[in-house]
């Protein structure tokens, strides 16, 4: 039996779900996570949806309702929800970055990983994964079709935005002839890209600008211009009054420099991790570099948590970049 049947089994078999995705939660998360519950309840299941952190502010237009997705704090019980369910979480990534969504799903009747990336499989869990689909979303549409939901716009429209975002716009190597052929089907069910465009890319607060600015002040290359980097630090965000997931994507900045084959964007979290996004060009695999600490994702977009002071987490992981693409340092 294919993973894929497994998964529509388990789909059609149980009645109760709790539906989630990573923490800083992005497009092809999201929108993964909306259609398929939403695909579930239409087959009458009864489906929550519950994630580590909220839904950013550049998505909620995909939202039925303020609270139709919630975090574990806005539920007085999460546990009576994840009890007796099947958990299914889309776009995970890695365990970790299920954040306190992980504990509640360990007491669910099960866990059913719905994913593109490339990721470490645990026991205790049921994978759907697929490293040649475009997004998760293609996954999901996949799903959606084999358990004969028919599609709407509202399901077609969080598909067209999983597939859009997690593509680049149509421009990532994950992109194929099927991949617009699955977006045609899509807009033909009403979806409007360019609302989609507007809403995901377009609509930036002015705080988010200024931010945008001070975090690009920080870029910097190593010496033979093949390695580019920025930061932002806890006083960053207090000076700005933002959150960290205002500074989300600003990593593809460090990609755009002229020669650069890797860039890096590390962030400052609470109690002394950093975060690290990754983008690479050209033949340069930046998920199998982090893979050594941890990270994961796409070949030419990964991410790794590493639980050290920023200061430490720049010197290692730029150190180890400049020395995989220049040489080692030290030797010129």
């Amino acid at each position: 039996m294919s993973p894929l049947d497994v998964a529509l089994g388990k789909l059609r078999n149980h009645e109760k779900f709790v539906v989630s995705t990573h923490m800083s939660s992005d497009g092809d998360g999201v929108g993964s996570q909306l259609a398929l519950g939403r695909g579930l309840a239409r087959l009458g299941k009864t489906v929550a949806l519950v994630n580590p952190t909220p839904v950013p502010a550049n998505l909620r237009f995909l939202l039925k309702s303020p609270h139709e997705i919630r975090t574990p704090r806005d539920i007085e019980a999460p546990e009576s929800l994840f009890r007796g369910a099947l958990t299914v979480v889309v776009d995970m990534g890695a365990f970790e970055r299920l954040g306190a969504v992980l504990p509640l799903a360990r007491q669910s009747e099960g866990i059913l990983v719905v994913d593109h990336h490339r990721l470490e499989m645990q026991r205790g869990a049921d994978y759907l994964l697929d490293e040649s689909a475009c997004a998760t979303g293609e996954v999901v549409y996949r799903l959606l079709r084999g358990l004969g939901v028919s599609l709407d716009r509202e399901l077609a429209e969080p598909l067209y935005t999983a597939i859009h975002t997690d593509t680049g716009g149509f421009r990532y190597p994950s992109t194929t002839p099927g991949t617009h052929l699955l977006a045609a089907e899509l807009l033909g069910l009403g979806v409007d890209p360019q609302e989609v465009y507007t809403e995901v890319f377009e609509r930036q607060s002015a705080r988010r600008l200024r931010l945008t600015g001070a975090i690009l002040t920080t870029l910097q290359r190593s010496p033979g211009g093949r390695v580019a980097w920025m930061e932002i630090r806890q006083d960053l965000l207090r000076r700005f009054g933002a959150k960290m997931e205002d500074a989300d994507d600003l990593v593809n900045y460090t990609v755009q420099v002229d020669g650069v084959v890797a860039g890096f964007f590390f962030k400052e979290l609470e109690h002394g991790a950093t975060k690290v996004s990754c983008r690479s060009r050209g033949d340069f695999a930046i998920d199998k570099f982090v893979a050594p600490w941890g990270g994961g994702g796409h070949a030419k977009a990964a991410g790794v948590r590493l639980d050290m002071p920023i200061d430490d987490a720049l010197q290692l992981v730029i150190h180890a970049a400049t020395e995989a693409l220049e040489g080692d340092p030290e030797s010129r």
